[in-house]
């Protein structure tokens, strides 16, 4: 839940990000040209993807414009809080 909440504050910082959600530690978000309507942006998660990667964090896309989020049952809320910020700073 830590996760899923902290994207959807992100979500309201950066209009890029759609759609948020998730079942446990399985979450995802969507990359999107416009919010609403959305236009999703599969270059755009693209590049998320290669940033999150070269500042340490690594993610999955999936569908159309999607970034999965897979951590393991063992991170910790400061893992959390770390992945949140790079997002944070690399969406900027």
């Amino acid at each position: 839940e830590q996760l899923r909440e902290g994207l959807r504050r992100l979500r309201q910082r950066h209009a890029s990000i759609g759609d948020v959600r998730g079942l446990g530690l399985m979450t995802a978000m969507d990359i999107v040209q416009s919010p609403d309507p959305y236009t999703f942006d599969p270059a755009g998660r693209d590049a998320v993807v290669e940033a999150a990667f070269r500042s340490g964090l690594l993610l999955l896309g999936c569908g159309e414009s999607a970034v999965r989020f897979c951590p393991p049952l063992c991170i910790t809320a400061g893992q959390v809080e770390t992945a949140l910020r790079i997002l944070d700073e690399m969406l900027v």
